[in-house]
């Protein structure tokens, strides 16, 4: 039973949502350096998010010199690489390797069957609609509004 007096509360009910996902996804990226963070910029890398360090700081709102530990550690894991720019040298591409790309195939399947767990009181199609809904209020916020 949801608390009276919370259970309309938008920011009570996210937290909650987001508690219950950290939890179940905690043991899924567990062998990712940095965990959440480590695996965000891993798919970055994988997929080219961004153009480089600093860029992929912004998208995942990582301070530039936290990221810089966070690739660092995903280079000695052999997960990611940093490549010299070829449009320009003095910057330095974040590419991910064959090794992070298998990681990252594991990992996301892995995800996959967490977030079930926390969706499981929803139809699977009011999982998508659910999922839907979350990538629109994003994008408008990403977008300036």
């Amino acid at each position: 039973m949801l608390p009276q007096g919370l259970d309309d509360n938008l920011g009570w009910l996210l937290a909650q949502v987001c508690r219950a996902h950290g939890t179940v996804l905690a043991n899924a990226v567990s062998g990712i350096p940095h965990g959440m963070r480590g695996y965000q910029a891993l798919c970055g890398a994988m997929h080219g998010s961004a153009r480089n360090q600093a860029q992929l700081g912004r998208q995942l709102d990582v301070d530039r010199t936290v990221m810089v530990y966070l690739v660092d550690d995903l280079v000695a894991a052999g997960l990611v690489e940093r490549v010299v720019d070829p449009d320009d040298r003095r910057n330095k591409l974040i590419q991910g390797t064959e090794a992070g790309r298998k990681l990252l195939e594991t990992t996301k399947a892995a995800i996959l069957s967490a977030e079930a767990e926390v969706l499981a009181p929803l139809a699977h199609k009011d999982q998508d609609r659910f999922r839907q809904m979350l990538r629109a209020v994003v994008a408008y916020d990403l977008g300036g509004r």
